[in-house]
């Protein structure tokens, strides 16, 4: 898949309620945290929470322990977003 349809995937599968996992895209849990840290950088979803191993002082050992999706949600921004690409 390309990024772009692993983005419009995602979208897709959290509007539907349904809370999507890293394995589903054959994704390591490093490159999952990227797409879902993306997607709520660019203010698509809201409720995301991604957690980190190591200090935060310590950049060099940061690596991701777990992404909690459960209550992830799409904004309206993302929502218009979503539409606009399945047009």
């Amino acid at each position: 898949m390309e990024n772009e349809e692993i983005i419009l995937s995602i979208l897709k599968e959290i509007q539907n309620g349904i809370t999507p996992v890293h394995t589903s895209y054959n994704l390591t849990l490093d490159m999952w945290a990227d797409f879902i840290e993306y997607l709520d950088d660019r203010k698509y979803l809201t409720g995301v929470t991604i957690y980190w191993f190591g200090d935060d002082d310590e950049y060099y050992d940061e690596r991701v322990h777990s992404v909690d999706l459960n209550k992830a949600k799409l904004t309206p921004f993302g929502e218009k977003f979503l539409a606009e690409q399945m047009n």
